[in-house]
């Protein structure tokens, strides 16, 4: 819980304490008179018995204003703003009974004046027996001091549990008392562990050493794909989650391939994230699975399900074919950019498109280079680079299947915009002026639909626009389509002759 988080009704209680003690003050200093009266007038001592009782209250009461002022002021105060978290209660509890052994030792020895020595091998030996009746609870209560001491574990922690000690097995530290540690799950219950399971059971704490913690799931992929694919493909799915809500944007993700199984070839996929901070793991893990049902879908791929099968013949390959002509066009249908062209437009523009398999670390073009070509990503994830103050470049986003890139510069002429680097293993096509110039030649409407296309997109970039009425961004996506278009029919006449 962190240090700022005010806790009600404690400057009451140390109000109420200190009026207490005030209080037990003023009645043992009338008592004192009244006692020295009554010895004047009659030479009897029988009122030593209220005395020593009312001194006895005013020490305890003493001690435990003392013991809330400690608290308000050092524990919830100086300790809690220099480390930024609570202190846990269990400091508290052991400041508290340390301080009220040496007041009942102060009472014995000064107020009832008795023997000192007697009373603390009293305490020692009932200690020990106490001790030996209830290990358990001493074993809780020094567990939980030598957690505190180590601060290995402490409050706002998230702690994963074996399953033998608790049906939840992740929650988040609470409070560190006495006999037990609370912690509070995701379900928004209450798990009371025992201190002593903390120094006898393998705890392992989410939150520490750093806050990034890396997590993993399962996917099972046919056995003819080869793995090189599989693992361009969801390598790709993982780097476009990089910097989105919870992911951790610095820490590379993986992919292992683990073992082949009667499902398929097992894929280990390894992402970082921070938990809790505000993704919970499990919806990391949701939105890690449904990025790479997403880029499976975009190769034409799904995941393998357990089965049999009785081969009578020879079959074809079960995995669709990348690079085949029907693949090209179902490609070109789910970009944006020619979404609207229909399948024969779309089968000329694919018979000229080029497949290029690019590595890891592969730069496609620099910023400020010219070009005359599009491209769109059918697997792996590209990074999108531009210039920044305090390094080289900084990466402002990550494209993934069926994104495209270098369409100003096919259209327009423009340079580009941006530097784009392969972030895995891709498989791009390349798409040439000459082939969207024929096209657009041919038939007219398609440079119409691919200016309004890019206007839309270069429109909807503009955050500036988030506020703005629809009407006027209507407006401004049809001036910009007819700047495009006419820009187009420009840069293609002069290519074109």
């Amino acid at each position: 819980m962190p240090a700022t988080e005010p806790k009600t009704g404690f400057p009451i209680r140390l109000g109420l304490s200190a009026v207490a003690f005030a209080a037990s003050l003023g009645l043992n200093a009338i008592s004192g008179i009244l006692a020295a009266l009554w010895r004047s007038a009659t030479g009897q001592e029988d009122t030593f018995w209220l005395v020593a009782l009312l001194q006895t209250v005013a020490c305890f009461a003493g001690t435990n204003f003392f013991l809330h002022l400690v608290e308000y002021l050092f524990w919830d105060g100086l300790i809690a703003r220099s480390t930024g978290y609570r202190v846990p209660g269990i400091l508290k509890t052991l400041t508290a009974l340390v301080a009220y052994l040496l007041a009942a030792t102060f009472v014995v020895g000064v107020v009832l004046e008795q023997s000192v020595t007697g009373f603390l091998t009293a305490i020692g030996a009932g200690s020990v027996v106490l001790g030996l009746a209830v290990r358990g609870i001493f074993e809780d209560l020094f567990t939980g001091l030598a957690v505190n001491i180590d601060r290995n574990v402490q409050i706002g922690d998230w702690l994963a549990l074996p399953d033998k000690v608790a049906r939840t097995t992740v929650g988040r530290v609470v409070e560190i008392g006495w006999r037990c540690t609370q912690l509070e799950t995701e379900e928004g219950t209450m798990l009371i562990i025992p201190n002593g399971l903390l120094g006898r059971e393998v705890i392992t704490n989410l939150t520490r050493p750093s806050a990034a913690t890396r997590y993993e799931c399962v996917v099972h992929l046919d056995g003819d794909l080869p793995s090189d694919r599989g693992r361009r493909i969801t390598l790709g799915a993982l780097r476009s989650l990089l910097g989105t809500k919870g992911f951790v944007p610095d820490r590379e993700p993986a992919v292992i391939v683990r073992e082949a199984t009667d499902r398929g070839i097992e894929y280990v996929l390894r992402y970082w994230i921070l938990p809790w901070n505000p993704l919970s793991p499990s919806s990391a893990r949701d939105a890690v699975m449904s990025r790479v049902l997403l880029h499976l879908a975009s190769a034409g791929l799904a995941p393998s399900i357990s089965r049999e099968e009785v081969l009578l013949s020879r079959t074809s390959d079960r995995v669709r074919d990348e690079d085949a002509a029907a693949e090209r066009v179902r490609l070109l249908k789910r970009v944006a950019l020619f979404s609207e062209l229909d399948d024969d437009d779309c089968s000329q523009l694919a018979e000229k498109m080029e497949r290029l398999v690019l590595p890891p670390n592969e730069t496609v073009f620099l910023r400020g280079d010219s070009g005359d070509t599009l491209y769109v990503i059918a697997e792996g994830s590209l990074d999108v680079l531009v210039p920044s103050g305090d390094r080289d470049t900084h990466r402002i986003a990550t494209l993934g299947p069926g994104d495209f890139f270098g369409e100003m510069s096919l259209l327009t002429g423009e340079p580009r915009k941006a530097t784009i680097r392969t972030g895995t293993s891709a498989v791009l096509y390349e798409l040439p002026r000459e082939a969207v110039a024929r096209l657009s030649d041919a038939r007219p409407r398609v440079a119409e639909t691919l200016s309004r296309c890019v206007a839309t997109r270069m429109i909807a970039l503009d955050a500036a626009l988030a506020v703005k009425p629809e009407t006027v961004k209507r407006a401004q996506i049809d001036s910009m389509a007819t700047q495009i278009a006419r820009m187009m029919k420009d840069v293609f006449r002069a290519r074109m002759a």
